[in-house]
């Protein structure tokens, strides 16, 4: 199994688990809303949707508008909260079936960790039009740090994504064609009451299945306690603590270039 596969699989068995357990996904999918600029609109494409905590906003927003509810996952669609409202589409963000600058806007909200980031933002920028807006949230390096502190202690593999830094991310967009309008960023830290519901909740929102340097690591008992008792050591007066390096950014892709007469 490709490991494209195993992370669609993995997505599409969480998503009857993923309303309850994604709390940091709304609030951040919310804080992207409270950012998008007014624009005229006619195509928007929510992309990664999940279950569709922003596509009915989105809807609300342009009520003219087709919002396009894109996901590579079929089990979040078939869970999406405003699907009588919107278009569901099966998509790969590297590969989007959508002709070039046929998008006004796309919304993308903790997403592109899981993609190529070049590839997938090169992609968006293919489908917008010029003066196109796309607004997106991600992780930035140092989120789920206690996760590979805990880990570390019992081998030399990763056991997460590797998240981009974000000099990286401007660079990645500036290669993309897209002018940036506002980046924002914050660090949200979330507390759980033991370590085995700290480590349940990434596999709740179907964020388990990740590259471990080509192979899938198989823990022992013996190796899995040593991680709970790590991740039990970072106990607080709130819980154990996982933390999340967030950031918002809009961009524009540049309008066309009117040659002034002489």
């Amino acid at each position: 199994m490709s490991e494209l596969s195993a992370v669609q699989r993995a997505f599409s068995r969480a998503a009857g688990r993923y309303r309850a357990a994604a709390g940091l996904q709304r609030v951040v999918s919310d804080r992207l809303l409270d950012l998008l600029p007014d624009v005229e609109a006619q195509r928007i494409l929510d992309l990664g949707c999940g279950i569709g905590f922003a596509s009915g906003a989105l809807a609300a927003r342009h009520p003219d508008a087709q919002v396009i509810a894109a996901d590579f996952s079929p089990g979040m669609l078939g869970a999406h909260e405003a699907a009588s409202s919107c278009l569901r589409v099966c998509a790969d963000a590297h590969c989007l079936p959508f002709a070039d600058a046929g998008l006004d806007l796309v919304f993308s909200s903790l997403m592109l960790q899981w993609c190529d980031l070049p590839r997938a933002l090169s992609e968006s920028a293919r489908a917008l039009r010029p003066d196109g807006v796309v607004c997106f949230s991600t992780v930035l390096n140092g989120s789920l740090r206690e996760i590979d502190a805990a880990f570390a202690a019992v081998d030399q593999h990763r056991h997460t994504v590797a998240f981009t830094e974000e000099g990286r991310l401007r660079e990645v967009l500036a290669s993309a064609g897209l002018r940036v309008d506002c980046i924002e960023r914050a660090t949200r830290v979330e507390h759980f009451a033991d370590a085995r519901s700290l480590l349940q909740s990434i596999r709740d929102i179907g964020a388990s299945r990740v590259p471990v340097d080509g192979r899938r690591a198989l823990l022992g008992r013996v190796a899995l306690l040593r991680v709970y008792d790590h991740l039990e050591s970072l106990r607080t007066e709130l819980g154990i603590p996982l933390s999340y390096e967030l950031v918002w950014v809009v961009a524009r892709k540049p309008g066309l270039k009117v040659e002034s007469k002489q």
